[in-house]
């Protein structure tokens, strides 16, 4: 039996929300066992006891102070050692680019070298 084309379409139009429902129960099927099972896993954390300790207490500003002064000079540390990967990735990339040079233009005169070389055996 032969079926028009827009048979064809029309039940394959009808069957996608099947085929999709189908993969949309089989998907949360799994997601429910996925978070089942990390529940049942999930480490228990033990309470901590607090205990006092007898440490001299600082002011906070004096604490924040040193706090500051030691991100600040961490963030310094981090950029002077970003900025000298980046130099030295830049001047790996311009010795790259002027091998690249150099042999572009060693191949441009061989081609010159090659085309004298045919327009002189045709005379």
């Amino acid at each position: 039996m032969i079926y028009s084309q827009a048979k064809v379409i029309t039940g394959g139009l009808a069957h996608i929300p099947i085929v999709i429902s189908f993969f949309y129960f089989i998907m949360t099927f799994f997601n429910k066992r996925a978070l089942l099972f990390a529940e049942t896993n999930k480490s228990i954390k033990l309470k901590s006891k607090v205990v006092e300790s007898k440490t001299e207490a600082k002011p906070m500003i004096a604490v924040k102070a040193e706090t500051g002064e030691i991100k600040e000079t961490e963030v310094k540390e981090e950029k002077a050692r970003v900025i000298k990967e980046i130099s030295n990735k830049l001047e790996d990339i311009e010795k790259k680019a002027e091998d690249v040079k150099v042999k572009v233009k060693k191949k441009e005169k061989d081609k010159k070298k090659k085309k004298k070389k045919k327009d002189m055996k045709r005379d």
